[in-house]
């Protein structure tokens, strides 16, 4: 892999603006951080806090997502009189970060996995409404407030979740690239290190495991060893 591909680091005088936050003319400039490939990340002069000497940064992200731009943002603040230009840096590297995350978020849930996952969660927690009620119709329980206990007692026992597993599963993996081009490009060494290690270690048993074990799961909510189990666990009520 070209780490350095289609890559471009700005190098921002944020001593410039930092000395010159009360000009007007700084209020409605932006500064380009970062571009790789379709995603662009550029910072600007969000709002100045006078009582607390502060300034409030923002970061707006712009990439691709399903043929479509979409942007995401991320804001933090400088204090004038505490933090100095290095503390800036590493607050800006953090806010380029998460916006990373908040990417790769996105774009997980428009995997196929993550909707696979989705629909067996909504699946079973259909199957688990419908089960409670039923027991609490043959019982004839038919006060409100219990009957949403009940249901929710149920429910949250009865519980699991593979959108979770399938958000970690991909966690540092859908944006690799992008991870390690910035971590790289911005010199934090450990980072990019830590990150090449944990995605070679993820990648030999993780993503094939959790799929199998999802698609186990899917079948099997077609059983009946599955339908005893939702009336197994229902408890009586007393």
């Amino acid at each position: 892999m070209k780490y350095e591909l289609a890559l471009k680091i700005y190098e921002i005088d944020y001593s410039f603006i930092i000395k010159n936050y009360l000009d007007p003319q700084m209020w409605q400039k932006e500064w380009t951080l970062f571009v790789y490939g379709d995603k662009s990340f550029v910072i600007y002069l969000n709002s100045i806090d006078t009582r607390n000497k502060s300034i409030n940064f923002g970061i707006r992200s712009t990439y691709t997502r399903q043929g479509y731009t979409d942007h995401d943002s991320y804001t933090f603040n400088y204090n004038l009189g505490n933090s100095n230009i290095e503390s800036l840096k590493r607050q800006v590297n953090g806010g380029i970060e998460s916006l990373i995350r908040t990417m790769e978020m996105y774009m997980t849930h428009d995997t196929d996995e993550y909707q696979k996952a989705r629909d067996l969660e909504s699946e079973h927690e259909e199957n688990l409404h419908d089960t409670a009620e039923r027991f609490l119709d043959d019982n004839g329980i038919t006060i409100e407030d219990v009957r949403e206990a009940y249901i929710d007692y149920y429910m949250n026992k009865m519980r699991f979740s593979y959108t979770n597993e399938v958000s970690n599963m991909f966690n540092h993996d859908l944006l690799f690239d992008v991870y390690m081009v910035y971590y790289k490009a911005s010199n934090q060494i450990d980072k990019f290190n830590d990150l090449k290690k944990e995605y070679q270690q993820k990648h030999q048993t993780t993503y094939q495991d959790i799929m199998e074990e999802i698609n186990e799961k899917i079948e099997y909510l077609e059983t009946s060893e599955y339908q005893d189990e939702l009336t197994d666990n229902l408890e009586d009520i007393v």
